[in-house]
């Protein structure tokens, strides 16, 4: 996410503390076990079958999202407990990358992440949870070797996505945007809408024309721009570039003012790259009042109209997932 979009880094975090001596403490480095977490059944776990039929998973596109702002509170102990056993559903390697952010509330929305990656793999793929690979490209984005299907995912704030593309293995792109945490530090002047000019860089004339068509009203105005960034982002990660291209050379039009619970989805954007006409669909998704989804993927391949959108909750991960037992000891040894 660009620094112009709020990100929950520079919020002041008094966690850093906590949470260097709970990556640091004994009981959790030195895990052993191997028993199923929360109650589940090794048995499903092993299959990596979860509480929904194959029906519900049988969808050409599936975006799931998840809120996990209220997870694992460090100033709660049994969160903190909750927290240290969704860590571990996590491979060392894994939890040796997440040692990198330094507040919870980023290392959180990772780890979900992780989790919510594997919970999809495991049930597309009927792959015992321990044994997923999930591996990256040059450019960072993250895959299933030897799957019939592509995915993306996106966080923001305190919310997790991912989005599956099960009919082929044409690229899909997605991004989410939180709104809360967009423009919290965002602060009105005289000048009214003046800092949608910090993103010229980004929007074409056109786009920007679309944007600011109702400047008078600076909500509506924040949605439209937040709703163009996101649709970039979605197409340039499906492409595998992210924003590190030339962004004016992708133009959106037609883009809708989607807003829960009265227009929560449409497929009306069209796209022109390099002046040419782009054939893919271009899903945007407002799925609560605060969050705006924005999908891409290319239209060959795809039969039906629908995109399948659910909200799930971390419960649902843990009835299948099953913990690693590789001891993290030497963890201990590296410095945050």
């Amino acid at each position: 996410m660009d620094d112009r979009i709020q990100s929950d880094k520079s919020k002041p975090d008094t966690s850093q503390k906590k949470l260097r001596s709970f990556w640091d403490r004994e009981g959790f480095l030195e895990i052993e076990s191997v028993l199923p977490i929360h109650g589940l059944s090794k048995a499903r776990s092993d299959l990596g079958i979860g509480h929904y039929s194959d029906k519900d998973w049988d969808q050409e596109l599936l975006l799931l999202y998840m809120d996990v702002e209220n997870l694992w509170s460090e100033d709660n102990p049994k969160k903190s407990e909750e927290f240290a056993e969704a860590l571990c559903l996590v491979t060392a390697e894994e939890q040796f990358s997440l040692r990198r952010y330094h507040f919870r509330n980023d290392t959180k929305t990772h780890l979900a992440s992780l989790l919510l990656q594997r919970f999809v793999i495991a049930n597309l793929t009927r792959e015992s949870w321990v044994k997923i690979h999930i591996q990256k490209t040059i450019n960072g984005r993250p895959f299933c070797a030897g799957a019939d299907f592509d995915y993306n995912v996106s966080h923001h704030g305190g919310r997790v996505a991912i989005c599956v593309r099960q009919v082929d293995r044409h690229p899909v792109g997605l991004d989410l945007v939180d709104l809360k945490v967009a423009t919290k530090n965002w602060t009105e002047t005289s000048e009214g809408t003046k800092w949608v000019k910090d993103f010229t860089d980004i929007f074409t004339e056109v786009e920007y024309s679309q944007i600011m068509r109702s400047e008078n009203d600076i909500e509506i105005t924040k949605r439209r721009l937040f709703t163009f960034w996101a649709l970039k982002e979605a197409y340039t990660k499906a492409i595998g570039v992210g924003l590190v291209t030339d962004l004016k050379s992708i133009e959106f039009s037609n883009v809708p003012d989607v807003c829960f619970p009265h227009n929560p989805h449409s497929r009306s954007a069209q796209c022109v790259v390099n002046g040419k006409p782009l054939d893919w669909r271009l899903d945007v998704i407002a799925p609560e009042s605060d969050i705006i989804l924005a999908l891409a993927t290319p239209e060959t391949g795809l039969v039906t109209e629908s995109t399948e959108i659910r909200k799930i909750d971390v419960e649902d991960i843990f009835k299948i997932a099953q913990p690693f037992s590789k001891p993290l000891a030497s963890l201990q040894k590296l410095p945050l």
